[in-house]
């Protein structure tokens, strides 16, 4: 099976930590946040892994080459110009060769087993979700059942506060939404404007309830991925 990892942040809110370092090689119980999810992907069998570098981008290929010591192959592709996560994840188009693929961001500490769960549903699409306090910060899910019906990046007025946490099971086609989607607000491709154009389309996106999840951004949540980290080391895989 076939993986991207978003990994071209800089991680400013991580500094000092990161003045040296990306994001992506920022520790976590002693491992580089990336080699904690390539880890993890390989409990899934996934064996090839699209690795989106930028800042820094020399500290991870030197740290992980080829991928072959990790037991995967690695590519890396350049994200030139920081344009968002849309733009980051359409530069693995040439190298995504099966129908279905996991993404995750860099910045993302989970369960081992929400992958196993990912990959259970049979939907089209999968995309990890946990409720939160501060809504506004994040891409908001509605559902109906088990299906997301809307995800909205970053809205003014969340309708739920059932937020998207960067861990998906795309299908192959989400890179031809990719190339149609405009920049937001902000100026960047938001990967979730793609997934809309595909729930809009009628692909049926299950999504995954993730408790045990922390979104890396800042010193404060480092430390929360530290906690967690720990509990994870306690806790067999099911």
């Amino acid at each position: 099976m076939q993986a991207v990892i978003l990994a071209a942040g800089q991680g400013k809110r991580l500094q000092p930590l990161t003045n040296d370092i990306p994001k992506a090689m920022v520790k976590i119980k002693g491992k580089p946040m990336l080699q904690i999810i390539i880890e993890q992907l390989k409990t899934v069998n996934v064996n090839e892994i699209v690795v989106i570098v930028h800042y820094k981008k020399e500290k991870i290929i030197e740290y992980f080459g080829d991928g072959l010591n990790f037991g995967v192959k690695i590519h890396y592709v350049e994200q030139k110009e920081m344009k968002g996560t849309g733009d980051a994840l359409l530069h693995a188009e040439p190298y995504i060769t099966e129908e279905k693929f996991l993404c995750i961001a860099c910045d993302s500490l989970f369960d081992t087993n929400l992958l196993k769960n990912i990959l259970a549903h049979e939907s089209d699409g999968v995309i990890t979700a946990k409720e939160v306090d501060d809504a506004k910060r994040f891409g908001i899910l509605e559902t109906e059942g088990k299906k997301v019906t809307r995800i909205i990046e970053k809205p003014e007025n969340p309708p739920t506060n059932l937020a998207n946490f960067s861990v998906y099971l795309f299908p192959k086609v989400i890179f031809d939404k990719l190339k149609l989607i405009q920049p937001s607000s902000r100026g960047e491709y938001e990967v979730t404007d793609a997934i809309q154009l595909l729930i809009d389309d009628q692909y049926d996106f299950g999504y995954e309830i993730a408790d045990s999840i922390v979104d890396i951004g800042t010193i404060e949540q480092l430390q929360e991925a530290e906690s967690l980290g720990q509990k994870l080391e306690n806790t067999p895989n099911e």
